[in-house]
């Protein structure tokens, strides 16, 4: 991820994390949309680690030389789901600016709040677009939270942010 403090963008392009989006999950007619899967096809590996003592305060990374996305593995199942779609977001719509300059980028702890960083916000716009897209979302959004989660397996926090952006 890119630190908070160091972004060739001054802000998010939301259409461009939607649309990004969008072209990988409109041909699903039902979630959950398997985004592990989807990483995979798209040359991106998947591993899930032992963060060690990092543990508590990473959920994960995308390595891009590697073309690689480390997920903790001692997070639960909604969590991973949305370090993966975050991470595979990073892969997509970040990869040209690491390449360009890779010292830019840095892992980003949990507990620091990505709101002012564009590649943050974008990489949370796609995971909350790809895990629960809006054309499956929308015939079942007056489900409740928990059930909403459950559907799409996510976790309701994720749930919970994605109904305030439909």
């Amino acid at each position: 991820m890119m630190t908070t403090l160091e972004s060739p963008l001054k802000f998010a392009r939301w259409d461009y994390a939607r649309r990004r989006a969008d072209e990988l999950t409109r041909d699903y007619s039902s979630p959950p949309i398997p985004v592990l899967e989807i990483a995979e096809q798209n040359g991106v590996n998947v591993v899930f680690s032992d963060f060690g003592k990092h543990r508590d305060t990473v959920a994960g990374f995308c390595d891009f030389e590697e073309a690689r996305i480390y997920v903790n593995e001692s997070d639960g199942f909604g969590r991973k789901m949305f370090t993966i779609a975050h991470e595979f977001g990073h892969w997509l719509l970040h990869r040209e600016f690491f390449e360009r300059d890779a010292k830019e980028y840095a892992v980003l702890p949990r507990f620091q709040k990505p709101r002012a960083n564009p590649f943050e916000q974008e990489a949370n716009c796609f995971a909350a677009e790809i895990l629960a897209p809006k054309h499956l979302l929308l015939p079942v959004k007056y489900a409740g939270v928990a059930q909403l989660a459950d559907i799409f397996g996510v976790s309701r926090e994720m749930m919970e942010n994605r109904l305030k952006n439909v």
